[in-house]
């Protein structure tokens, strides 16, 4: 028998979804989905998985789609459950759905991945999907490195992973065959080792790690005149240099801008020399930032060392 109101509810929390198996479990037989279906009261979206239009179809009415159409066990991974996740550097309405070795349909316009080993499965917002930091594995593969690091140092600072987690992933999903792996180390070494905060930063910080340039002191505190401490981004204080990103947020007051033109003079003062980039410079002129930092900093320094104190 149909029943309107159950299968409405059902649909209403799955994006306006409902699949074959399941509006015959709420009481619907073949005849009244295919009657329905003529009607136009369901509208196929892959064989199996129906429309109802209870809730507005988004780009995750799509995803889900994708998954029960691709079977029971198949879940959203690699970019498409990164935009997901919410995670930094991974963008676009791709759909890829992950599922065991096996013969599933493919769904029209999703990219299928088939393993043959196990994959570790969460719900978000009712479409199944792999979790954070299997997420970031699965792109470690396919991705740049700069890229993959960006996510996976974004899905720590959002709180959704963490190192340890990234880290016990790999030793159970890693290794032998599984593309990838070397470069998703590198990554957590990267990601551990930071300790930076914001998108700008870690760009900032990639140019600097593979700059032909000595390997800088990051966030080094360094005692200012009133009595108050710096934490630079990137110190050289054999060098006595400063470089730093101001992030899209920063001077976003004026007592703001005013706190950092003081602590900018006061390090001038004690024989820093500073250069600065802005958040833009950064990602949008990568080759240009790295030119004028190795410029900046390989120039001839003949100063003693600063008054800088490493915590």
């Amino acid at each position: 028998m149909w029943h309107e109101g159950r299968l409405r509810q059902a649909a209403a929390r799955q994006h306006g979804l409902i699949g074959r198996d399941q509006a015959r479990s709420l009481g619907a037989t073949d005849h009244e989905i295919s009657r329905h279906i003529e009607s136009g009261r369901l509208e196929v979206v892959h064989p199996g998985v129906y429309y109802l239009n209870c809730t507005p179809a988004t780009w995750k009415t799509e995803v889900l789609a994708a998954a029960i159409a691709a079977g029971p066990d198949a879940l959203a991974s690699h970019r498409c459950a990164a935009v997901l996740w919410g995670m930094d550097s991974i963008y676009g309405r791709m759909i890829e759905v992950t599922v065991p070795y096996s013969e599933s349909p493919v769904p029209k316009g999703a990219i299928l991945h088939r393993t043959r080993r196990h994959n570790p499965r969460f719900e978000l917002d009712s479409i199944p999907i792999s979790p954070p930091e299997k997420t970031v594995l699965d792109m470690a593969g396919t991705l740049p490195e700069r890229t993959l690091w960006k996510a996976a140092r974004s899905a720590v600072r959002k709180g959704i992973s963490s190192v340890e987690k990234m880290d016990v992933t790999v030793g159970v999903y890693g290794g032998r065959g599984v593309g990838g792996t070397k470069r998703m180390r590198r990554v957590i070494r990267l990601v551990a080792d930071d300790e930076s905060g914001s998108v700008a930063e870690i760009d900032l910080a990639w140019i600097v790690v593979n700059a032909p340039v000595p390997e800088p002191i990051q966030q080094l505190r360094i005692q200012l005149p009133n009595g108050n401490n710096a934490y630079p981004d990137f110190s050289w204080p054999d060098r006595m240099r400063i470089v730093e990103v101001d992030g899209f947020g920063a001077h976003g007051t004026p007592e703001q801008m005013k706190h950092d033109l003081q602590r900018q003079n006061q390090l001038l003062d004690l024989g820093w020399e500073i250069r600065r980039f802005t958040a833009t410079e950064v990602r949008d002129e990568p080759e240009r930032v790295r030119a004028d930092v190795v410029r900046f900093i390989m120039k001839p320094f003949c100063e003693d060392p600063s008054r800088a104190t490493r915590d």
